[in-house]
């Protein structure tokens, strides 16, 4: 594990293992016919680590990564620093925090928990296109930080925005799947985008680029990727522009 904090796995308490249970539970029900075939492929086949029945152990999850994705994994208090964070994408390592909410906050949570560091973002890493577009997303973003390209690396944030954390992205009948992680640890938010699949905007990376978004409230702009592979593409074209 990449050197950070320690989870304490004894520290939970009995109440927070029955939070964790019963949060996955009820979204695993309620992604079932809504999320990305890519995402819950992958979450059903770390069951043995991201574990449904009590908290999971953040090194288990990172040994599975490393040996599909070669990925890992960094215990963090909460937000990082951009430049920070480009830096271990590119590196191919992802934070997670360790603290889970409470019962209060079940429906939506502003600031990122463990629940939804690792239900919502730990699970597409193990996909390899996805993996390595992760890989190439914090490159970008890394370098593009030590060049002082603050434009551009906004234009970074938003696409995280809009596809990491609230995209949508098409099945092989071309049909919106839920994939953002915001969407896929957040009850409340799972609903309300689902609700607006039929408004989605096509997905263009100058348009997501140029795109403002909120933190502080549940979403109203969604973009709908047709692939990760096309994805790949444009933006390795526009990195070139940047890096010109």
């Amino acid at each position: 594990m990449t050197s950070g904090l320690v989870q304490n796995m004894q520290g939970y308490t009995e109440e927070q293992h029955t939070t964790w249970r019963l949060l996955y539970e009820r979204q695993r029900a309620n992604l079932d016919d809504k999320a990305s075939p890519l995402y819950l492929h992958c979450l059903d086949a770390m069951v043995s680590s991201l574990t449904r029945e009590q908290i999971p152990s953040v090194q288990r999850m990172e040994d599975q990564l490393g040996k599909h994705t070669q990925w890992t994994l960094k215990v963090v208090p909460g937000l990082i620093p951009a430049e920070e964070f480009f830096e271990l994408l590119a590196r191919r390592c992802f934070c997670t925090s360790t603290w889970v909410r409470n019962r209060s906050q079940f429906d939506y949570i502003e600031e990122p928990d463990m629940f939804h560091d690792t239900f919502g973002h730990i699970p597409p890493l193990l996909d390899p296109e996805y993996a390595e577009f992760m890989h190439e997303f914090g490159t970008m973003g890394w370098q593009l930080a030590k060049a002082g390209n603050t434009a551009a690396l906004l234009g970074l944030q938003r696409l995280y925005w809009y596809f990491v954390e609230f995209g949508f992205l098409a099945d092989t009948e071309g049909q919106p799947k839920l994939i953002g992680a915001g969407i896929m640890s957040s009850f409340g938010e799972t609903n309300h985008a689902w609700s607006l699949r039929d408004e989605l905007s096509p997905f263009k990376l100058s348009d997501v680029m140029n795109t403002p978004y909120r933190t502080d409230t549940i979403q109203t702009q969604y973009f709908l990727l047709s692939s990760i592979e096309a994805m790949r593409r444009e933006l390795g074209a526009w990195f070139e522009t940047m890096a010109a």
